[in-house]
């Protein structure tokens, strides 16, 4: 089989199976939501904030959760400071009715902040909130409705990104935006496993029957909730309990975040690749994980690919250069928008154009859900299907290489 031949195969494969999802996740839609019950007695309820260095932004988190629409008397606020060398301590200490501890084992990681939380915490439920966001004033009463049976162990939020000052930040908020969706689409088959730091809530006492949070983990927040499937218990999105956070707004920033991302799942579906296509854990293991995996799998291979095409091109340029003695400003001229256009092959082109509207149509789904709306018409959208797409390969191809070397791991 020739280059060409396997380029085209290989882009109608990977048409096709975004088309099967797009269309999956929009059949999905129309399932009925997890089941949800009104709490007679509202339970005792801790929600641990590790903190370091946050002096930025601990204020509006702590004021976020005592703002709450709960009891006041029902919720426990507990701020685990790990060692910060700004004035976090100082900003936290002029709440009234937040307790402040200090985790012995400093700089650990946020793992370890947690842990030390959860030894003193009272209530029956648990929250983990970063330092960094904020919880909508109903995300914790809505949230506790989706407890609807003893077997689900974990609730998890919807996130909306706020302080959208460049395009790094605003490419994240579609990204939030469509991933949130794509949970909670998730939750309702039952295949969610996934828990993160804006507002995840635990049974207390299974988090502490399971050993608490990994402290050798980079994402200890994907372990737990892949732990707590493994022991047969299911995790539930709250659409309804909107939260806010702030994300990276430097490109070195988003790039280190998502390094850690990608290691931290590589690195957890290893630990727990027994999960992969066995029945015992129903269509998330059967289907969920091993299309997930399938999809970094294809990322990757993408990748190469695509470097390869660029390499290839590349090498002919100085070919045409070198060995015909052709002028390099002739070479460099750009064709015209004819040509472009009457070279447009539509057995290529047909399933990609596909596959980016079932994609927009569930973009315009996504921020039904976060109660915005949806910019067509923008460059940030052209930028995240476009732009986006090439950073993800090439941080997933460079945290794939840092995993299989070991290369020493930054949280």
């Amino acid at each position: 089989m020739t280059y060409s031949a396997f380029t085209y195969y290989f882009l109608w494969i990977v048409s096709f199976i975004g088309l099967f999802l797009g269309v999956f996740w929009i059949n999905l839609l129309f399932v009925k939501e997890s089941k949800k019950i009104k709490m007679k007695k509202l339970p005792i309820v801790s929600v641990i904030v590790p903190a370091y260095n946050e002096e930025k932004t601990i204020s509006r988190t702590i004021s976020s959760l005592l703002g709450l629409n709960y009891p006041r008397g029902k919720l426990e606020v507990i701020v685990v400071d790990d060692g910060s060398t700004d004035n976090t301590v100082g900003i936290v200490k002029k709440f009234r009715n937040v307790k402040l501890i200090f985790n012995k084992h400093r700089g650990v990681g946020k793992a370890s902040a947690v842990n030390a939380g959860l030894k003193i915490a009272k209530g029956e439920f648990l929250g983990v909130l970063d330092a960094d966001s904020e919880a909508g004033r109903n995300s914790l009463i809505n949230a506790l409705e989706y407890f609807s049976s003893n077997k689900v162990g974990c609730i998890i939020t919807p996130i909306k990104v706020v302080e959208t000052k460049n395009l790094y930040t605003r490419l994240q908020r579609i990204e939030y935006a469509f991933t949130g969706m794509i949970r909670e689409l998730m939750s309702r088959i039952s295949t969610l496993y996934n828990s993160h730091g804006v507002l995840s809530i635990f049974r207390t006492n299974l988090i502490r029957k399971l050993g608490g949070f990994d402290e050798n983990n980079l994402t200890e927040d994907l372990e737990i909730a892949m732990r707590l499937r493994t022991e047969g218990y299911d995790i539930r999105m709250a659409h309804t309990a909107l939260t806010y956070t702030r994300v990276p707004s430097t490109l070195r920033n988003l790039w280190e975040q998502r390094i850690r991302w990608s290691r931290g799942f590589i690195h957890n579906v290893l630990k727990y690749k027994h999960v992969l296509f066995n029945k015992k854990y129903g269509l998330y293991g059967m289907f969920q994980l091993p299309l997930n995996v399938f999809s970094i799998i294809l990322l990757l291979l993408i990748f190469v690919l695509f470097s390869y095409e660029i390499a290839r091109k590349i090498y002919n340029w100085i070919i045409k250069i070198i060995i015909l003695k052709l002028d390099i400003f002739s070479i460099g001229e750009l064709p015209s928008l004819k040509y472009l256009l009457l070279g447009i092959d539509i057995k290529y082109f047909f399933p990609i154009i596909v596959v980016i509207l079932i994609n927009l149509f569930l973009l315009y789904k996504a921020h039904k859900i976060i109660r915005e709306k949806t910019r067509f018409f923008s460059l940030t959208l052209l930028a995240y299907f476009i732009l986006f797409p090439i950073f993800t390969m090439i941080n997933w191809a460079i945290a794939f290489v840092q995993e299989v070397f070991q290369i020493r791991k930054k949280w």
